[in-house]
């Protein structure tokens, strides 16, 4: 069991004025995830604004999302929460939509690490979801609390289902370590660490970028997973800016503006608590875009 490697594109969810989800927006990105060449996609993670989607609206999505791309890329389902019970009842209502989950270190309760492999292998550990593969995902900026790699190596050994972590501590040092104590696989939650990861023998990147420039991202995996580390870099060092301008405030903020800007997105709402970005930032993040793609022609 394990999960295929490649660019992973974390789905962002587009808004009407009135906070309703902009559907006909949101096809319009799926389009653009399906004519690209990326392994797959996530819906509710992070960037997908997942804390603010009603049950109701997840439920929607994750069926919108596998009716378009099972059998041509792969779908994960992000099932993070901080009620452990929650998160296998909802785990095991959308268990045939996907074909790997991904599961989120609980955020404001601040458990113990004990506490956090116990969640997990509650989760992982049904009978029921044994089929299917799982990703850890660590993200301490976001939750609180991060998952230590001992943890990770227990919970590995201990659910046989789980094989892959997204590791968005935003630490090679981590990464290093999670490689040393076990053999699931790595994949980075940060664009910006996608080659580092990579050159550590990481499985690819699940991606904030690859809503907006799908292509040159995978493009930079591919190098990668090639061996070709110079001329990942080389294409890397190009598209930094624009990764870097995607967290210049909170994400998807920045990327939901250049999907506007260029033209998948209706406009770039965000539900509160996030709110637009700020006039100077806006800036910054459109002329960082608009200096990529002069320099690609």
């Amino acid at each position: 069991m394990n999960i295929n490697n490649g660019v992973y594109s974390v789905i962002m969810t587009p808004f009407n004025e009135n906070f309703s989800i902009d559907y006909d927006s949101y096809n319009k990105l799926l389009d653009k995830t399906d004519s690209s060449d990326i392994t797959g996609v996530v819906v509710l993670g992070t960037t997908s604004e997942s804390p603010t989607l009603s049950l109701v609206e997840k439920r929607t999505l994750v069926s919108l999302v596998w009716n378009r791309f099972k059998g041509k890329k792969k779908v994960v389902v992000g099932i993070g929460g901080n009620n452990t019970i929650a998160t296998l009842k909802f785990a095991l209502e959308v268990k045939d939509q996907c074909d790997y989950m991904m599961i989120t270190v609980p955020n404001y309760n601040k458990p113990s690490q004990n506490g956090i492999q116990s969640h997990f292998e509650f989760v992982c550990n049904n009978e029921e979801l044994q089929p299917i593969p799982f990703i850890l995902y660590n993200v301490p900026s976001r939750c609180g609390v991060g998952l230590e790699p001992a943890t990770i190596c227990n919970v590995y050994n201990s659910c046989q289902n789980v094989c892959a972590i997204k590791e968005a501590s935003g630490s090679l040092e981590q990464a290093i370590n999670i490689r040393s104590l076990c053999d699931i696989q790595l994949f980075s939650g940060d664009d910006s660490l996608t080659v580092p990861i990579m050159s550590i023998g990481g499985s690819g990147v699940i991606s904030v970028v690859a809503n907006i420039l799908p292509e040159q991202i995978n493009q930079v995996y591919m190098l990668c997973s090639r061996n070709n580390y110079d001329e990942a870099t080389k294409k890397y060092i190009k598209l930094h800016p624009v990764i870097k301008g995607l967290f210049i405030e909170s994400n998807p903020v920045p990327g939901k503006e250049l999907l506007r800007l260029t033209g998948i997105f209706k406009n770039n709402i965000p539900r509160l608590p996030l709110v637009q970005m700020s006039d100077e930032n806006t800036k910054i993040v459109h002329d960082r875009y608009y200096t990529y793609m002069k320099s690609m022609v």
